[in-house]
């Protein structure tokens, strides 16, 4: 039992680890957009559903440990896959015919579908090895569902906060596969004994369930074998919207970064893997179909209460002693952790509900997987693509409540149980008591796939300003009568600058990675109009806000484009045409690892003309944050002369926003005061470090050479949060 249990447990987390690596193989050739991760969820869900499905098939033919051990083995042959794609594909030239999201399914299918799939059979056929009666069947498969939710759960960890911080992505790839195979050769010595099989009258005797004061009225799940599939796959759907609608709830109060999405998936991987265990109690102790709707009705319940309890936590400032990520954590838990696991509880029961025949356990174990994770695959496309924008996170997780209810309501047969009947309705009357009280209204001007977006007017500095917060972040400060006024000090760094090379050449051609509120291109469309601006926003419900709320020009000549940054400058910019070229794609802590590496500083020299600028904004501390020191080591390896620039009016040392510029030639920053003057400036705002605090600074500590194999961006960024946890303890 131990050993089919552990490979259960050890090829979830070999899937996990697979998921999230497969981002950083493919972000070379499709970008890190929404669209990526939506495919790759996609393809990997659609393996597990469809491996489940031949795993189930499978066991009905008998079941050894040699079967489980092949099928390992031949897994970690098929997780070699990506890096084979990898090497072939080389720079990727042949694919940009085709386009991105066709290429990105492609992709993420022919490296990623194959593992998934086989890994993904060797549960239904454990379960199989480990079923020998029916009366313990859902505590197994609950503890079967709850190792491989754990599994998954270790494998989040340790890719987010090890692997991906010491390890090359390759070097990743073949570990997996590496344990996958001594996994297969601990599995494989013992005896190949099919699955014992149980006397027909023994499980005739076993389907007797005991008496119950709710009685028995419910649907029979044994004869409706598509009613328990539907339970399935709805319990996966909406625990995969809770998990997502979570990341949009949280990005106001803590911003979308490493610590967020790490504490929402372990949160709601632990949930599942509680819910599971306790459900496979609930199924062997009282296997009922009221038990069933009961549960139902005590998730649709604690669904419904998660407005109201992020909506009080809130406005308590709840936590506010604690350090950022036990903040964090804490605030997800408290806000999630019991719907989730009260999802879990579902599929054991309806497991044991609609399991007839022992023999028949692989098949039905095989087929309520495939239900479940193909329930899981539709709400992650759904979801992301198309619920959040559409409807909005409140109102899905409502929409998410009462359908739970209905199906209780179907399940637990209502009509016939008055008891069952109030605690129906008490649900539908908490919905309304709720929604009446405003709980379930939306915090933002506008939910999109990529950020809550939130327009307000602010006071600031005399001003009566209008501010673009993008989740967590006030990422944009306007004068809508002033558009001399760009809010933060390195927008003005990047305006000067925009100034010495407009004084160079007569007609600059310029290039902005992430637009936010338009701050600086509606600045240079007003004092450098002959100018070409051109803006990539990979959101675009970003652009279209700032061009009709932020003071852009109606007839403006901005030239803006809705894509991933690396794309564009793979497939549609102009070589070696730009002067200047402004990467400033931040939103608070997060920033995308793809446009950080020596790979995509290459691509952007090679838009640049030769006496072209490139600046890079980078958020951390001086002298103990790593990432800036990763940065420049990276540019500096690209670029024969690089500068590092602060705000001259503040210190060169602390938490601060700086720019990385990198060019083929000297940056003549000697002649900025003599431009600035000509605009009437008579003080320069850019400040240069010194050359010997780069230098002390860069020695203080590793800089890592951030390449496409190797960039654990988020793991260094994770070191700024500790330095916030410890100026807010103080």
């Amino acid at each position: 039992m131990l050993r089919a249990a552990f490979l259960v447990g050890v090829t979830s987390c070999a899937t996990l680890v697979l998921e999230l690596t497969a981002a950083r193989l493919l972000a070379p050739f499709v970008g890190a957009s929404l669209h990526t991760w939506t495919s790759i969820i996609g393809v990997v869900l659609a393996g597990i559903s469809l491996g489940s499905y031949a795993g189930g098939r499978l066991s009905e033919r008998g079941v050894s440990f040699r079967w489980l051990a092949a099928l390992t083995a031949l897994g970690a042959v098929l997780a070699l896959l990506p890096l084979g794609w990898v090497a072939l594909l080389g720079e990727g030239t042949w694919l940009r015919p085709i386009p991105v999201l066709p290429r990105t399914f492609l992709l993420s299918f022919l490296g990623f579908f194959p593992v998934s799939f086989v890994l993904a059979m060797l549960t239904p056929l454990a379960l199989r090895l480990l079923l020998p009666e029916l009366r313990h069947a859902g505590r197994i498969v609950g503890l079967l569902y709850a190792l491989g939710t754990l599994g998954s759960l270790a494998g989040n960890f340790l890719t987010g906060f090890v692997l991906m911080a010491w390890l090359s992505v390759p070097t990743i790839v073949l570990t997996v596969s590496g344990a996958l195979l001594l996994c297969a050769l601990v599995a494989l010595p013992r005896a190949s004994v099919s699955a014992p099989s149980t006397p027909p009258a023994a499980r005739e005797e076993e389907l007797a369930p005991p008496d119950l004061a709710w009685g028995s009225t419910g649907a029979d799940l044994r004869t409706r074998p598509v009613l328990a599939c539907f339970l399935v796959a709805c319990a996966s759907f909406c625990t995969l919207a809770i998990e997502l609608a979570a990341s949009r709830i949280l990005a106001p109060t803590v911003g979308v970064a490493l610590l967020s999405w790490t504490a929402i998936i372990g949160v709601v991987l632990a949930g599942m893997a509680l819910g599971n265990l306790v459900g496979g109690y609930l199924a062997d102790r009282w296997p009922r179909p009221d038990v069933l709707a009961a549960s139902l009705l005590v998730a649709a319940a604690s669904c419904l209460l998660i407005p109201p309890i992020h909506r009080w936590l809130e406005a308590r400032d709840a936590f506010e002693g604690m350090g950022l990520q036990a903040r964090i954590v804490a605030l997800t838990a408290i806000v999630f952790l019991l719907p989730v696991t009260a999802l879990g509880t579902l599929s054991p029961q309806v497991l044991r509900l609609a399991l007839a025949d022992v023999g028949q356990a692989g098949r039905t174990v095989g087929r309520l997987s495939a239900w479940s994770t193909a329930g899981a695959l539709l709400g992650s496309f759904l979801t992301g693509w198309w619920l959040i924008a559409k409807v909005g996170v409140y109102p899905l997780v409502v929409g998410a409540s009462l359908g739970l209810v209905a199906l209780a309501a179907y399940v637990g047969q209502v009509w016939r149980r008055p008891r069952f009947f109030g605690a129906t309705a008490g649900t539908l009357g908490l919905a309304g008591v709720l929604g009446s009280l405003g709980l379930f209204a939306s915090p933002c001007t506008v939910e999109t796939d990529y950020f809550c977006i939130q327009v307000h007017k602010v006071e600031h500095e005399g001003r009566r300003l209008l501010a673009l917060q993008l989740d967590h972040l006030t990422h944009t400060l306007v004068d809508l009568k002033d558009p001399s006024y760009l809010g933060y000090p390195h927008e003005y760094i990047h305006s000067e600058l925009v100034r010495m090379v407009a004084a160079r050449t007569g007609h600059p051609r310029m290039l902005l990675i992430g637009g936010g509120g338009y701050v600086m291109p509606r600045w240079v469309e007003n004092y450098v109009p002959q100018a070409r601006m051109e803006v990539v926003e990979i959101d675009p419900a970003v652009t279209r806000m700032a061009l009709e709320r932020f003071g852009v020009k109606p007839d403006t000549h901005i030239l803006s484009y809705s894509m991933d940054g690396r794309q564009f400058l793979q497939e549609q910019a102009e070589r070696g045409a730009y002067d200047l070229v402004i990467q400033d794609a931040v939103n608070d802590l997060s920033v995308p690892y793809h446009l950080m590496t020596r790979e995509y500083d290459v691509l952007v020299r090679s838009l640049l003309k030769p006496d072209g600028i490139y600046l890079l904004t980078v958020i951390d501390e001086i002298p103990r944050g790593s990432f800036l020191r990763s940065a420049f080591r990276t540019v500096q390896d690209v670029f024969p002369h690089v500068e590092l620039l602060h705000d001259a009016r503040a210190g060169s040392k602390g938490q601060n926003v700086y720019i990385v510029a990198g060019s083929m030639k000297p940056l003549d920053l000697e002649r900025l005061p003599e431009v600035l003057r000509g605009a009437g400036i008579e003080q320069p705002r850019t400040g240069r470090v010194p050359r010997t605090e780069v230098d002390a600074y860069l020695a203080a500590g590793p800089a890592l050479l951030l390449t496409d194999d190797f960039a654990p961006v988020d793991n260094l960024l994770a070191e700024l949060f500790l330095l916030r946890e410890q100026v807010t303890s103080k």
